[in-house]
């Protein structure tokens, strides 16, 4: 079955207000409790500024804005804000923050960075990061933080998207693995050693292997080097990309140790393709 649903980028109640929010996200949780297994589902929204998805939330600069006043203190207090106005529509989960070191101001995602700093984005997302989730995630004001998007976003070179003609996004981090993890990786360690219980995948790839493949890096890393704990979701249909063949591409994107994938269309075809990967033996 599903373990998450996500209000994407314009996704909202059809009366987008707090009241009807919380009306939806219960429906949804009470149709989850009724199946065989009933397992809650995990709700979340991609609250990247402030709870940008509700009209008459408080909207903060992106992070490129946020980056520039180099201040962790205000960022707390951004991510204290958001919490908040997410707990009031009863979503408990935020698919941010951006921990991307730009380093091409030409990529089509450089305000989602606070700056091509590895330390200042470190310092800045950290303090985000404890605005969302305080000091105990078990307790009622607090919301399950995502940081994103593992590894080396920020490092793609221009022009490298094969992504559907894309140019600006989605590229290949041409960079040799000491670069990769003295730029782009720093923000991930001060993450799960702020208490991190979940990171998103990045859309882009490095070497010749899109970043949802990459066992090495996602495993022998995230997991075994860095002791990464909890759990690893996609980006929106990201597995997809890996290869041609989608029962390839989810065997690949599971085996790499990917935990959720985020299915924005066809999920029962995933199902299926998943089940019969386990049943294989795959």
């Amino acid at each position: 079955g599903l373990g998450g649903i996500l209000s994407g980028g314009g996704g909202s109640p059809r009366i987008n207000d707090a009241e009807n929010w919380v009306l939806m996200v219960e429906d949804f949780q009470a149709h989850a409790l009724q199946r065989e297994l009933p397992i809650p589902l995990l709700y979340g929204v991609d609250a990247v500024h402030g709870h940008n998805n509700l009209f008459g939330a408080t909207i903060f600069p992106h992070n490129i804005g946020l980056g520039a006043t180099h201040n962790p203190a205000l960022l707390q207090a951004i991510g204290r804000a958001t919490a908040q106005e997410m707990i009031a529509t009863g979503i408990y989960w935020n698919y941010a923050p951006a921990v991307s070191v730009p380093q091409d101001i030409r990529w089509g995602r450089t305000y989602e960075g606070y700056s091509e700093d590895t330390a200042l984005v470190s310092e800045l997302a950290t303090a985000y990061l404890i605005g969302l989730q305080g000091d105990d995630l078990a307790a009622p004001d607090t919301v399950l933080a995502t940081p994103k998007h593992f590894v080396g976003d920020g490092g793609t070179v221009w022009g490298s998207a094969t992504t559907n003609g894309y140019r600006i996004d989605q590229g290949v981090t041409d960079v040799d693995e000491e670069t990769l993890r003295r730029i782009h990786l720093p923000p991930y360690e001060a993450m799960i050693d702020n208490g991190a219980r979940a990171i998103m995948i990045s859309y882009s790839s490095w070497g010749d292997s899109r970043m949802h493949a990459q066992r090495y890096l996602i495993t022998d890393v995230l997991r075994g080097e860095l002791g990464f704990d909890g759990f690893i979701v996609s980006d929106w249909a990201a597995v997809d990309q890996i290869d041609p063949d989608y029962a390839v591409a989810v065997v690949t994107a599971v085996n790499a140790g990917i935990d959720m994938v985020m299915v924005p269309y066809n999920y029962a075809r995933f199902i299926d393709t998943l089940t019969q990967a386990v049943a294989a033996g795959d």
